[in-house]
C-alpha cells in the first residue's frame, strides 16, 4: 500500500499519523521528489523515502512531530556520516518534509482517489510550521501540469497527479505481453478487446470489452496515455490507428512490418489524417523475436518518450 493510500485509511478511521516526503534532491541520492513514508504511533506503516541511516533518523523525526504536530524539513548530505554499513556514499543532498496528517486529511483523500483513477491534477503544499495542501483540479490544475516530475518552486511544493495509461487495443498474446510489462514499469493498463474470450484473458487495471474502435473511445485517450495497437487485422490496425491519432493521446504506436506501416501511413495520408505520433513498427529495435521481447521493446520505447521526450528507435 502507498504512503496516501494508508494516510488516507487511516483518516478515514480517524488516526492522525505522520507523513514525510522528499520534496528536492540534489546529485545522487536514493530518493527522488515525492517518494513518501507513513509514520504511526508504532512506527512505518507503508512508503519509503530511500531506506538507511536516513531513513531512520526521519523515522525518529516523524514520531516527534506526530507528537508535536510541528512540521520541519530535514536536509541531509549524503557523505561519511551518513554512509551505509558498506561504507558506500551517493554524495548528494535530500531535503524532506515531515509534518503530522491530521483527519480528515481531505487532500490525501482525494489525492489517492485521483492517483487510482488516473485523474489529472496537482498537489500543492505550501511549506511552513504548518503545511496548507491543496488539491487543484481542471484548468486549475493546467499551470502544474507541463511535465511529470515533482519540484520545489520557492516555498512550494507541487507534485502533478499524473496516471499515464497504455491502452492496448487488441490482447492477444503480444497484447498481453505488452499489457504485464507496461504494468511492471508503473503505467496503469487499460485493454480494449472484443473476443470476449481474449478479453478474459487480459489482467489489466481496465478491459473493455466492445468492438475495437468504440471501446477505444471508451478508454477515452489523455494527453498522458499511450495507446499501443496490435490488432488480428489490416483493416481494425488502420481504424484504430486513426482513431488513435485523433485522438490527444502522448504516443501511438503499431505492431506492424515495415511495409505494414508504410501501407497504414499511405492511407492515413489519402484521408489527411497526422501521423507524426505514429510509431511504426512499434518498440525500439532490439531484433525481439518472442512476445516478451517484442513487449520488452515496445515498454522500453513508451519509457523513452515519457522520460526523454523522444521515441527514436
Amino acid at each position: 500500500m502507498s504512503a496516501f493510500s494508508e494516510v488516507a485509511r487511516r483518516a478515514s478511521a480517524g488516526e492522525a499519523v505522520a507523513l514525510a516526503t522528499v520534496i528536492e534532491t540534489v546529485g545522487s541520492a536514493p530518493a527522488e521528489p515525492a517518494m513518501r513514508m507513513a509514520v504511526g504511533a508504532a512506527g512505518r506503516l507503508a512508503g519509503t523515502v530511500g531506506g538507511g541511516r536516513v531513513e531512520a533518523a526521519v523515522l525518529e523525526r516523524s514520531l516527534e512531530a506526530l507528537r508535536t504536530g510541528r512540521a520541519e524539513v530535514l536536509s541531509f548530505t549524503l557523505d561519511d556520516d551518513l554512509a551505509d554499513e558498506g561504507g558506500l556514499l551517493c554524495g548528494g543532498t535530500v531535503r524532506i518534509l515531515v509534518e503530522r496528517v491530521d483527519p480528515p486529511a481531505a487532500w490525501a483523500v482525494r489525492a489517492a482517489e485521483l492517483r487510482a483513477r488516473g485523474r489529472r491534477a496537482a498537489l500543492v503544499a505550501r511549506l511552513g510550521e504548518r503545511v496548507a495542501h491543496e488539491i487543484l483540479e481542471g484548468d486549475l490544475a493546467l499551470p502544474y501540469l507541463k511535465g511529470e516530475e515533482p519540484r520545489l518552486e520557492g516555498n512550494v511544493f507541487v507534485e502533478p497527479l499524473l496516471a499515464p495509461r497504455c491502452i492496448v487495443v487488441g490482447v492477444g498474446h503480444v497484447g498481453r505481453a505488452v499489457a504485464r510489462v507496461a504494468h511492471e514499469s508503473g503505467l496503469l493498463v487499460a485493454a480494449v478487446e472484443d473476443r470476449p474470450a481474449e478479453a478474459a484473458r487480459a489482467s489489466c487495471d481496465e478491459v473493455i470489452c466492445a468492438p475495437l474502435e468504440e471501446g477505444l473511445a471508451r478508454a477515452a485517450p489523455g494527453p498522458d496515455d499511450f495507446v499501443v495497437v496490435t490488432t488480428r487485422a489490416h483493416g481494425l490496425d488502420l481504424r484504430c490507428v486513426r482513431a488513435a491519432l485523433l485522438s490527444p493521446a502522448r504516443y501511438v504506436g503499431l505492431l506492424a512490418s515495415r511495409k505494414k506501416a508504410e501501407v497504414i501511413r499511405a492511407a492515413l495520408a489519402r484521408e489527411g489524417v497526422e501521423a507524426t505520433r505514429l510509431h511504426a513498427p512499434v518498440g525500439l529495435d532490439l531484433a525481439a523475436k518472442s512476445a516478451g521481447e517484442i513487449a520488452v521493446s515496445i515498454v522500453a520505447q513508451l519509457i523513452k518518450v515519457r522520460r526523454l521526450g523522444r521515441g527514436d528507435r
